[in-house]
């Protein structure tokens, strides 16, 4: 995992870390598709960069989180689950926000999202490790068991990232009717991350073996990922 971890900061971030350095880059997409979309608030995201960037989200029929978009906004389409609905080689960037440790059949969407996007294309956005059952969850992914996944699809993980702590998740659904309280955990380091922060300063650690050390005990990782070849 050594060459996909960074070593410039170790900072926790969640996948719109991804986004915006995606949009701000010189190659920045003028199409991005938001696979597992929910209620299409990354739109908003994306348009605060490119306020002509085309957004489509995609979704399944049934999903508790896409019942929420409201009509008439930015277009969404349905799909079975696995099967895009879009050309191969055609997408520069796929979006995906906290959406793998609910899909049902992983290794087979992942395998579609690299058949859509182009050539040199970007799959950013972020899914789960140690985070309790929600909204109908069915896995959690180490950082290694998500880059077997992705590199089985023909993809190349370039870079993960720790979110919050996993300790910081379990809590939070433990407390239940106190979730609310964790919420500045996403605009600010975690405790257990805080804690590790602590532990580098004291030894002198290197950056990259902080993001080991917080990957380790993540709750959450957002990545960026590409597909093999010159951009299209």
């Amino acid at each position: 995992m050594h060459d996909c971890i960074p070593g410039d900061h170790a900072r926790q971030v969640t996948s719109r870390y991804y986004l915006d350095q995606a949009m701000r880059s010189p190659r920045a997409p003028d199409r991005v598709v938001d696979l597992g979309c929910g209620r299409g608030t990354s739109a908003g995201l994306f348009r605060r960069h490119d306020s002509a960037v085309r957004w489509l989200g995609v979704d399944i029929r049934d999903s508790p989180e896409a019942a929420q978009h409201r009509a008439g906004a930015d277009t969404v389409v349905h799909f079975d689950g696995v099967n895009l609905p879009f050309r191969s080689d055609t997408v520069p960037l796929v979006y995906s926000h906290q959406v793998f440790e609910h899909v049902a059949r992983p290794r087979e969407l992942l395998a579609e999202v690299g058949r859509v996007l182009r050539p040199g294309g970007l799959f950013i956005g972020s899914t789960s490790q140690f985070e309790p059952y929600h909204s109908f969850s069915l896995w959690n992914y180490t950082p290694y068991g998500f880059r077997v996944l992705v590199e089985a699809a023909g993809l190349a993980l370039e870079e993960i990232r720790p979110s919050l702590d996993g300790v910081t998740l379990i809590m939070r659904t433990y407390h239940g009717t106190r979730m609310r309280e964790y919420g500045r955990f996403w605009r600010k380091e975690s405790p257990l991350n805080t804690e590790i922060d602590t532990w580098a300063r004291k030894g002198g650690r290197k950056t990259a073996l902080v993001n080991l050390r917080k990957l380790t005990f993540c709750g959450q990782f957002a990545f960026r990922v590409r597909k093999p070849g010159p951009p299209a």
